[in-house]
């Protein structure tokens, strides 16, 4: 692990939901319509569902059998032909205290040189789209309300200075997303998490949702595309006969290319920006996280090239006051992969939007946060610590 001279600020951390994340703090009556798990088959993993219907991304509980912290890397940096699995060498997440225990993760944290991190969903991360379904739409906002409240008592919104808890939001209902944003905002979050994608037929930068977006920009809160479950694969495989729910971890290399990943975060960021979003509010702030880097210079290339091409008129909710690429590194903080080229990254958004993740204790991910401090090493130093520790110290600040 590389030795550093001040403690780390981790952009990409997660824990293993309990059971009753969605269901502890819920209206008794929307109980068995959320999120819950059926262990009642006996021991091994519990069937999860939405309300009656068997979760689309996560078929079973997503902590219940999982790969152990960093097992891919070798893989993933090309080093080694075996560890491409995520459930290789699989442990019970739920057992293990640093990942389920407020307490025993700040241990782990000191341990590993890391002073604060944004503290992500798993589970929460694959359910917002199921729930927008007719016949679930109903549960939508409780379980939402539900979730924010255990992750409120259970790991907190950073009060501490430590441990940022990121809670989940919607835009399909604006009254309803702009109240839980004041709730939320009440109650001390500094990161909110939004799914990527159209909501409902329109775009999240749609002049319809200012309101929300004016919040946000108000209060200064960070909005976080994390990678997960989003509408696109509805979207984009099922035209080309591939399932609309592909679950996590098993698409198709078809399925994967199309509605996962890259598309998603590509597509909702153009939508941002050629929609005008950062145009009516410039001070917005925007991060992605465990969606990589390898797609920011191809979209910001595209972007540019296009504004250049068409007139003024091609803007349908007016043209933007700065070109795309520039308004890409006024407002969006981009979290890559370890195994990307963080150093091109670093020069192509400058130094002070990139921020390290890592993707602690998912089995893509680092053991170790400080090993992110070897994709940096040939930067300046002050350049590496901006990057390891100052850009998300910043947003919090």
């Amino acid at each position: 692990m590389p030795q550093l001279p001040y403690a780390l600020y981790d952009a990409d951390e997660h824990y293993y939901e309990p059971d009753d994340c969605f269901t502890r703090h819920i209206e008794s009556r929307f109980a068995k319509r959320s999120v819950w798990i059926d262990r009642s088959q006996g021991p091994g993993p519990g069937r999860m569902y939405v309300g009656d219907e068997r979760c689309h991304f996560f078929s079973v509980g997503a902590g219940d059998s999982v790969g152990a912290p960093g097992v891919m890397k070798a893989f993933l940096r090309g080093e080694s032909e075996e560890g491409g699995s995520p459930s290789l060498q699989p442990i019970d997440g739920l057992s293990v205290p640093e990942f389920v225990d407020r307490s025993a993760r700040l241990a782990k944290m000191d341990q590993q040189n890391v002073e604060a991190c944004l503290m992500l969903p798993t589970t929460g991360v694959g359910i917002e789209p199921q729930l927008r379904a007719p016949r679930h739409r109903e549960a939508l906002y409780p379980s939402l309300r539900a979730f924010n409240r255990w992750l409120e008592e259970d790991w907190g919104y950073g009060k501490d200075g430590r441990i940022y808890g990121a809670p989940l939001c919607s835009l399909v209902d604006l009254g309803e997303a702009i109240a839980e944003l004041g709730r939320l905002l009440a109650a001390g979050a500094r990161f909110v998490i939004l799914s990527a994608g159209p909501v409902d037929g329109r775009s999240p930068a749609d002049p319809h949702f200012d309101p929300f977006w004016a919040r946000c920009e108000e209060s200064g809160i960070n909005v976080v595309y994390h990678i997960g479950r989003t509408p696109f694969s509805e979207i984009y495989n099922v035209p080309w006969g591939l399932r609309p729910h592909p679950p996590s971890h098993r698409h198709s290399l078809m399925e994967y290319a199309l509605s996962f990943t890259e598309r998603p975060i590509v597509d909702t960021l153009t939508a941002l920006v050629a929609d005008n979003l950062f145009g009516r509010f410039p001070r917005l702030k925007i991060l992605t996280v465990e969606y990589g880097s390898s797609w920011v210079a191809g979209i910001v290339r595209k972007l540019d090239h296009i504004s250049r091409l068409y007139s003024k008129d091609m803007w349908r909710f007016g043209a933007p006051p700065l070109k795309p690429s520039d308004t890409f590194r006024n407002n969006v903080w981009v979290s890559p992969f370890f195994e990307d080229d963080v150093v091109a990254l670093a020069k192509l958004l400058g130094d002070t939007h990139v921020i390290a993740g890592s993707d602690y204790p998912h089995p893509e991910g680092l053991l170790w946060p400080a090993e992110f401090a070897d994709e940096v090493e040939s930067m300046s130093q002050d350049a590496q610590r901006r990057i390891l520790r100052d850009n998300l110290a910043g947003l919090v600040a």
